[in-house]
C-alpha cells in the first residue's frame, strides 16, 4: 500500500488524534449502533468526536440483533477513529429479552410482543419500565398491573406486607373487606 492510500490503516503520529483521557489499553464502553451495507458493525462511544457512529473491527461475530447493546472497545494504534469491539457487555435484562419467545404470549393476543430496549432504562441505581397503556408483571396466579390512569392492581392467592419500620396506608378512602 502507498502511504497516501486512504485504505492504509497505519496512522502516523501527525494524524493520530490526541487522547488525553485514555491510557494505552484502556477500555471504553460504547454502543453498537447497527450494521452497514458491507456487514461491518457501527459503534458510538462518549469520546467519539465525529458526530456519527464509526465502522469497527471486531473479535466476535455481530449482527443486527446486537444493535443497541453495550460493547467494550479498544482502539487500533490508539486512534479513536479505529475502534475494535472486544466484546459485548453482559446485561441480564438484555439476555432475558433475547431469550423471550413470542409464542409464550399466544394466550394474550392483545399484548404487543415487539420489545424496544428504549422503553427500559437502567442506570445502575434504578430500573424504569415505560409503557403507553399498561405494564403487567405476572407469575402463576399472582400479578401486578400498572395502568396509565394511575391505578395499581395487586392480585395473588396470598399477599404479605412486612415492614421493620412504619407501614403506612394512605388514600382518599380505605375499604377493608
Amino acid at each position: 500500500m502507498k502511504k497516501n492510500d486512504p485504505d492504509n490503516t497505519q496512522v502516523t503520529n501527525k494524524t493520530r488524534p490526541s487522547l488525553p483521557h485514555l491510557i494505552p489499553g484502556e477500555i471504553v464502553i460504547g454502543t453498537m449502533a447497527g450494521i452497514n451495507e458491507q456487514g461491518q458493525p457501527l459503534v458510538d462511544f462518549p469520546i467519539n468526536t465525529t458526530g456519527h457512529p464509526l465502522v469497527a473491527i471486531t473479535t466476535l461475530s455481530l449482527d443486527q440483533q446486537h444493535t443497541g447493546r453495550q460493547v467494550a472497545l479498544l482502539f487500533s494504534n490508539g486512534n479513536i477513529h479505529n475502534p475494535v469491539v472486544m466484546g459485548l457487555i453482559d446485561s441480564p435484562l438484555q439476555g432475558m429479552l433475547e431469550r423471550f419467545n413470542p409464542s409464550q404470549m399466544d394466550n394474550h393476543p392483545e399484548t404487543n410482543t415487539e420489545f424496544k430496549v428504549d422503553n427500559v432504562h437502567i442506570d445502575g441505581h434504578k430500573l424504569i419500565f415505560e409503557a403507553k397503556e399498561e405494564i403487567v408483571f405476572q407469575c402463576g396466579e399472582s400479578s401486578i398491573i400498572l395502568s396509565k390512569d394511575g391505578k395499581i392492581s395487586l392480585r395473588g392467592t396470598k399477599i404479605s406486607s412486612r415492614s421493620t419500620g412504619k407501614n403506612q396506608i394512605m388514600g382518599a378512602s380505605i375499604h377493608l373487606n
